[in-house]
């Protein structure tokens, strides 16, 4: 007999579950899950034919189809749409709506969200328990998202969109250059609150293709490389962080790891000419990058054209300047607007991922139609604050930084009076050069006499994610 509620109910929920009976969940729920990725793929895949007029006519419908449900099952939503005609709405009346931010977001997150019954606090509990892959209410996944201040945020894909969002990467499967079959090891983050240790956990489950092997990219290098060289099948391509990809290429130039990639692939930071000197060097090919975010999107490189295509069939992205003004075509912007046509649990509406990137639309040489971003200049925001109202932009920083010859990658500390740095080089970077632009920085945007340390180390610090955290402002004093 189950326990009777109030009202002589009986209440299944609250009865006990096993280890073992949840893990027999939890494998019914990805079958039947990856049983629809499948069919969703094809379509995906077809999609990636559709001309340019057909693409748009389809973001249109998603888009109204967005709007009129954020409306009606999100009170957040329902005041910033109020008094729109959301039937007629087209994607160049977009701008006419405010940016989201990811503070923003976080702040509202009940309101925004349109599941009832979810709340942050259920879903902060459920990500901070997991010792691996889960769903929560049989149905969601949560992914934590830390850019590079280490600022966290979280994103919930209900069934469909979870789909979607895997549907995205896999379809473009054998285009970037791999071979389908290649046996694949990644560098990112093993763990399922990140969305790298989730799709990994849901894509090789039960899978019946090429095998693939998690490396967290927290992981001391020495540890990574004696994996790498010990796992069966034997890894024939590689992806990961940057900076990781970065340490594994010397290793393996000074004879430690034997691996023999033919297919390297980097996102999730900026990719600096040191790091694809070192894939270079290495292995004697060319590193492929791809963009993505945690958000909800990716944009993959064709193999035949310059830069991205951008799943222009399932989001809207706007370059904008810092005013929130749209930047023309083949023109670089400051920020980056995500609008997601396909997550309908957690509407995502013109949302400031901080990116800079330049986005054509230009005719590939592949026939492909989906607009592309050829080029990512920044991917951070916001400013260091000093005394007497001196706000100097970390992008301005980053920028400065990512000019330099041989740099591979940097942390930055704020002082009280000005910045300690922290490089890693390829031993060709000029350390006085640079901090010399850096001060250069500073003054222009109102710091006098700024005091600016720069130092060269072996490695840096990493996140939880495996990403190396680029900036950290000043900690304030109680």
């Amino acid at each position: 007999m189950y326990p009777l509620d109030q009202e002589g109910e009986a209440t299944i929920a609250a009865m006990p579950v096993t280890p073992a009976e949840s893990r027999d969940r939890y494998e019914q729920l990805v079958r039947r899950q990856r049983a629809e990725l499948q069919d969703a793929y094809l379509k995906g895949v077809r999609r990636l034919r559709w001309d340019a007029g057909r693409l748009a006519a389809e973001r249109e419908r998603r888009l109204r189809e967005l709007l009129r449900w954020a409306a009606d099952n999100s009170p957040f939503w329902q005041a910033r749409l109020a008094g729109r005609d959301l039937a007629t709405f087209t994607e160049a009346d977009l701008p006419s709506l405010p940016i989201l931010t990811r503070a923003e977001m976080m702040q509202e997150f009940d309101r925004l969200i349109t599941v009832p019954g979810l709340t942050l606090d259920r879903v902060k509990e459920h990500v901070d328990h997991l010792d691996g892959d889960a769903y929560l209410d049989d149905e969601y996944h949560a992914i934590v998202t830390t850019g590079y201040t280490g600022t966290e945020a979280i994103q919930l894909f209900g069934w469909d969109a979870f789909v979607t969002f895997v549907m995205q990467g896999s379809r473009w499967t054998g285009r970037r250059g791999e071979s389908p079959d290649a046996v694949l090891a990644q560098a990112f983050a093993c763990s399922a609150r990140h969305e790298s240790g989730a799709f990994h956990a849901f894509s090789t489950f039960e899978s019946g293709g090429p095998a693939a092997h998690c490396l967290a990219g927290t992981l001391p290098v020495p540890e990574m490389v004696e994996r790498l060289n010990q796992a069966r099948p034997k890894v024939e391509a590689l992806q990961g962080w940057p900076s990781v990809i970065r340490e594994l290429a010397r290793e393996a130039l000074a004879g430690r790891l034997t691996i023999t990639p033919t297919w390297v692939a980097v996102a999730g930071e900026m990719t600096t000419p040191a790091v694809r000197e070192a894939v270079r060097a290495a292995w004697g090919i060319e590193p492929s990058e791809f963009w993505g975010c945690s958000e909800g999107t990716y944009a993959f490189p064709c193999g035949v054209g310059d830069g991205f295509h951008i799943a222009d069939d399932l989001v809207i992205l706007e370059s904008v300047d810092a005013d929130g003004n749209a930047v023309p075509y083949g023109q670089p912007g400051d920020r980056l607007l995500l609008t997601s046509l396909y997550n309908l649990d957690q509407p995502l509406i013109r949302y400031d991922l901080s990116d800079s990137v330049t986005i054509t639309d230009e005719p590939c040489p592949c026939g492909c139609a989906h607009r592309r971003i050829t080029g990512v200049h920044g991917r951070i925001d916001g400013t260091f604050g000093y005394d007497g109202e001196v706000a100097v932009p970390r992008r301005s920083l980053e920028r400065a930084l990512l000019a330099v010859p041989g740099l591979a990658d940097f942390f930055v500390r704020q002082t009280p009076h000005g910045l300690d740095i922290s490089v890693v080089t390829n031993g060709s970077c000029d350390l006085k050069r640079l901090r010399t632009d850096l001060a250069d920085v500073l003054r222009l945007s109102g710091l006098a006499s700024p005091d600016v340390t720069v130092r060269e180390v072996d490695a840096l610090d990493r996140l939880w994610t495996g990403k190396t955290r680029q900036f950290e402002p000043i900690k304030s004093t109680p």
